[in-house]
């Protein structure tokens, strides 16, 4: 998932049976005409999430490992009866052959923490090092009239893109980019979107406050070492096609994004919703539904939404809705979304919770492959279960995820899409 404001600390769960949502799924079910239904099952899902983040690990878009998560989920759709069609896509790829490598030289010798920003231009071979400048949070008012000259800025999250730091402190002349992450946990990647002109880092919010203290008391010089590479590759979402009985020209969309960041094996983000679009494929494998179903795992969603938006932007049918699972295994309950918090599809949503006996809460969040559908005037649901610190890092592992959370998330769809693909 692409990073996005923090949730409300204030979430807390209400109780809910255990079993409750997937026997409730399965009355919603044979109401739509399904004989015998199946529930969904929490370890059917966290099966998936072990083969994604275990056995194949970081998925960077384009990568081999990416390639294997995608025979992986085409086979699971194979097996379940679905026609699968993958949809190619040009992209710019992004690896770090290399962990970045940045110390404090003075006031004191010090090694720090980084996570290269994706898209991240690299250093010289033997790196940078200068003086580091405080630059607030990086915005154009904060560097108006300064001259960095191959100073390395220090900013603070928040507020605007990495990418607009990062473009102000080239614009400024600084030789690099720090940028401190304004909640306390690992230092994590995000996208710049396009190259950056300078390298830029994150660190993690202990290690920003030092280095605060530090230039607040007097001049601070650091060394940075990036290696990235950039170039033009190809990726693909992998579409898995459920013809409708009456209305097969409009479709309804079920997806999750399969690719991670580089360093995080990304179990919560996104094995979970790719688990998860899994098990509704399962459970309506042999529920008739009016509407064409596409089961969607998308590609490159960490470098901008790429795959989701390519599949907007080249669909042949009319979508008529779109549900996207996004980071389902880790949190406190089901919350639903969309970039507005409002819409008819959200109302639809909240109703199939109720029949569910499943609580869920209405939030307002982007950031995630719905985005895409949205700009091209599609209906949408994002299903996630809680905002999650360590995503984008190496801890983002399967041991945190909770199975419960995968089948109230898997149900919830599930039943939705029965809905409005009817």
């Amino acid at each position: 998932m692409l990073r996005h404001s923090r949730l409300l600390s204030r979430l807390r769960p209400r109780s809910v049976a255990p079993g409750l949502s997937v026997l409730l799924l399965a009355g919603v079910l044979a109401v739509a005409g399904a004989q015998s239904p199946p529930v969904a099952s929490g370890t059917a899902a966290l099966a998936h999430v072990a083969t994604l983040s275990q056995q194949i690990g970081p998925r960077p878009a384009g990568s081999p490992a990416y390639i294997r998560a995608t025979e992986y989920v085409t086979e699971q759709f194979q097996r379940l009866g679905y026609r699968v069609e993958p949809q190619a896509f040009p992209f710019q790829f992004f690896d770090e052959p290399y962990l970045p490598i940045l110390t404090v030289v003075a006031p004191v010798d010090l090694v720090l923490h980084p996570a290269t920003m994706i898209y991240s231009t690299a250093t010289p071979e033997d790196g940078v090092e200068a003086e580091l400048v405080d630059v607030g949070l990086g915005r154009e008012e904060d560097l108006r009239g300064k001259r960095l000259d191959g100073k390395v800025a220090f900013a603070g999250r928040g507020q605007i893109r990495f990418s607009e730091k990062a473009s102000s402190a080239a614009a400024a002349g600084a030789s690099a980019i720090i940028i401190f992450n304004n909640q306390p946990g690992p230092a994590q990647t995000g996208t710049l979107l396009t190259p950056s002109r300078i390298p830029v880092v994150m660190i993690p919010y202990g290690e920003g406050l030092r280095l605060g203290a530090w230039l607040a008391a007097g001049p601070v010089r650091v060394h940075l070492v990036i290696r990235t590479v950039t170039e033009r590759r190809s990726s693909a979402n992998v579409i898995a096609v459920k013809p409708g009985t009456s209305s097969p020209q409009e479709v309804v969309v079920v997806g999750a994004h399969l690719d991670t960041v580089p360093p995080s094996p990304g179990a919560n983000d996104n094995a979970s919703g790719v688990a998860a679009v899994l098990e509704v494929a399962r459970l309506l494998a042999e529920v008739p539904t009016a509407r064409t179903i596409h089961f969607v795992a998308f590609g490159a969603e960490e470098l901008g939404l790429i795959g989701s938006s390519y599949y907007v932007a080249n669909r042949t049918l009319a979508v008529t809705g779109m549900v996207n699972l996004d980071m389902v295994g880790h949190g406190s309950q089901v919350l639903i979304s969309n970039s507005a918090g409002t819409g008819s599809l959200l109302d639809v949503a909240e109703r199939v919770a109720g029949r569910l006996a499943l609580p869920v809460r209405r939030l307002r969040l982007g950031s995630s492959d719905h985005e895409s559908f949205e700009r091209g005037g599609v209906p949408v649901v994002f299903i996630h279960t809680g905002d999650d610190d360590v995503i984008h890092t190496p801890q983002d592992v399967y041991a945190r995820i909770d199975p419960n959370l995968l089948a109230q998330a898997a149900s919830l769809a599930a039943a939705l899409i029965v809905e409005i693909a009817r």
